[in-house]
């Protein structure tokens, strides 16, 4: 099996061109393998997509064709191999919470509406997951901002209103959930796909530092894309190289290396790390300087990925923001 975080990025540029945001969306959190066999004449993709619950759960819910096109999705850079029918689903890592999974819970709850009413499941076994999703549902949707009308607190109460409308097909049945719950479907795949604007925070009194980051977020706000993404990267870096002159001082922080090397006021890394050893110093502190690297590392692979997104850029500013706070408070600006 092959995996590649850029197979992920191209399967929801696809999804979203074919404005199936929902699908995109569901991807976010996954992580994608694909592999070929060869028992036919034309070798046979297999796409095995590994997600947190509840995410995983909704990929394994969807409907085949819905499955069969992130399949598509996945290698559609790959013509020459043959789409499988559908996706493997594999649940991976700690469950997820929150806003995050306003998303998979509302395919979920959809999928289950369907299931019950179309002879998939019996409501019996599945009535108490339903009432306590809905009742999250209601909560998670109404903090969210989205407009949630599922009058149908269990699944008997749906029971009961399919019959008396007489909606008698399975067709009728699934149009009508479909119908009632693509407006929140709608809006939650738009959240996920799209990070809002990154907000103000607390100066820090390093004045290069608060004007770049400021500066960041305004171009994070206006960006459309990939070149504007990917020049968040820059721009972060920028503000970290100001960060570490801010705070670094030759006289007292030499090189971790012994080597007397004399550290390029550029070389942020070099600089933070010399700082860092001096201000928290022992391997008990090793996590909280290889947070603040960490996020010198995105800022670097965001500047020089041509594949940049939104949530890339997002990501890379909000890790900047929390570096620079963790500097301000060893440094005594932040507490």
């Amino acid at each position: 099996m092959t995996d590649s975080t850029t197979d992920g990025e191209n399967a929801r540029a696809y999804l979203n061109s074919l404005r199936r945001d929902d699908l995109a969306a569901l991807l976010l959190h996954a992580h994608i393998e694909y592999g070929v066999t060869s028992i036919g004449r034309s070798p046979d993709g297999v796409v095995v997509v590994s997600a947190p619950q509840p995410f995983a759960e909704a990929l394994s819910a969807l409907p085949q064709q819905d499955r069969k096109r992130i399949a598509e999705a996945v290698l559609s850079r790959r013509p020459n191999i043959l789409v499988p029918e559908d996706i493997i689903v594999k649940q991976s890592g700690d469950p997820m919470d929150g806003p995050a999974t306003l998303l998979p819970d509302l395919i979920i709850h959809r999928e289950m509406m369907i299931a019950v009413a179309t002879g998939g499941k019996d409501i019996r076994e599945v009535e108490d997951y339903y009432g306590a999703r809905q009742a999250r549902l209601v909560e998670g949707c109404a903090a969210a901002g989205i407009k949630y009308e599922n009058p149908h607190e269990g699944l008997w109460d749906w029971y009961h209103y399919w019959k008396g409308k007489g909606f008698d097909s399975w067709a009728d049945r699934r149009q009508y959930v479909r119908k009632l719950l693509a407006g929140p479907v709608a809006a939650a795949a738009g959240r996920a796909n799209n990070p809002g604007p990154v907000t103000e925070r607390e100066p820090t009194g390093w004045e290069r530092v608060d004007r770049s980051l400021a500066k960041g977020r305004l171009q994070f706000n206006s960006a459309t894309a990939e070149e504007d993404w990917q020049a968040i990267g820059l721009l972060c870096r920028e503000v970290l190289i100001s960060l570490a002159q801010a705070v670094h001082d030759p006289d007292v922080h030499p090189t971790v290396d012994d080597k007397g090397t004399a550290i390029s006021r550029t070389d942020a890394r070099r600089l933070l790390d010399a700082w860092l050893h001096h201000e928290m110093p022992g391997g008990n502190n090793k996590e909280i300087r290889a947070h603040i690297k960490a996020s010198l590392d995105l800022a670097v692979n965001l500047q020089h990925r041509r594949t940049a997104t939104r949530q890339l850029a997002a990501l890379c500013l909000e890790a900047t923001y929390s570096a620079v706070a963790v500097v301000a408070i060893l440094a005594g600006r932040g507490v």
